[in-house]
């Protein structure tokens, strides 16, 4: 059976819940642009610190399998805090099981790597941390080096998205997993937006492809930006300068991003 696109907007609008988490809760009247009226654009808030180890190593292989859009940039996770005001100090990650604990190195800014651990494996590993449940996240962090800290790489961005929904697309219901894939995906269709968080308000976001410009949305509070994912005719060494509202000068962090639009956790 076929669906139509007023069928597949009226399915998704009814039956779909945030399915990846976000950094930040959505602003109040945060509402898409009228011609994105009828785009899925959900956003979620739930993003718990712990993660089966055999999860997490779906992002490794998806990282293997897409490392074709950022080919130069290395494969790095960051734990984050859930909130604004939250903090790292004293963190810790370990890969941890009945009678099994293995440290996981976490340099000061959150980054860590994941490695193939077959012990762990073995053992159904979770990786946890020493802070309380739901008070940190994760995320993909993918950088072309090279790049100033105002610009994202649309490839690195696809590449985080890539890594994002392997992870996170079990642990939706069976039905809204198979919506999302229907649609395309999160990292494919025109129908789901995924927004990246930064962490300082923004006042523009520019991409460049050669001579070709074009003007990405940011949410109206301002935190978060809507990159092209979907769109081939921007290729993925397209650039976005991130222009932020409290210098007026492209400086700043610009860290990788959460997933918004079509899916949450």
């Amino acid at each position: 059976m076929q669906f139509s696109r007023f069928s597949l907007f009226a399915t998704f609008t009814a039956c779909l819940l945030p399915a990846m988490a976000q950094e930040q809760p959505a602003a109040p009247g945060d509402a898409a642009a009228p011609e994105m009226q009828q785009i899925v654009d959900v956003q979620g808030t739930r993003d718990p610190d712990l993660r089966p180890y055999r999860t997490m190593l779906k992002g490794l292989d998806a990282y293997a399998d897409h490392q074709r859009l950022a080919p130069d940039a290395p494969l790095r996770f960051m734990l984050i805090p859930a909130t604004p005001k939250g903090k790292l100090d004293g963190a810790t990650l370990h890969l941890s099981a009945e009678n099994l604990s293995i440290p996981v190195p976490l340099a000061p800014d959150g980054g860590f790597t994941l490695a193939r651990n077959k012990v762990a494996y073995d053992a159904n590993a979770d990786l946890v941390s020493n802070k309380k449940r739901d008070t940190l996240r994760w995320r993909a962090d993918i950088h072309t080096p090279g790049l100033p800290a105002n610009v994202r790489r649309l490839g690195d961005l696809r590449l985080e998205c890539e890594i994002r929904w392997a992870v996170e697309q079990d642990q939706l219901s069976f039905v809204r997993r198979n919506l999302f894939r229907m649609a395309g995906g999160p990292c494919h269709s025109s129908l789901i937006h995924v927004p990246y968080p930064v962490p300082r308000s923004l006042a523009a976001v520019q991409a460049r492809s050669g001579e070709r410009t074009m003007e990405i949305r940011v949410t109206d509070d301002r935190q978060r930006y809507v990159p092209p994912l979907h769109d081939l005719s921007w290729d993925d060494d397209t650039l976005l300068t991130l222009t932020y509202a409290d210098d007026g000068k492209l400086a700043g962090a610009a860290p990788a991003a959460p997933l918004k639009g079509a899916l949450r956790q």
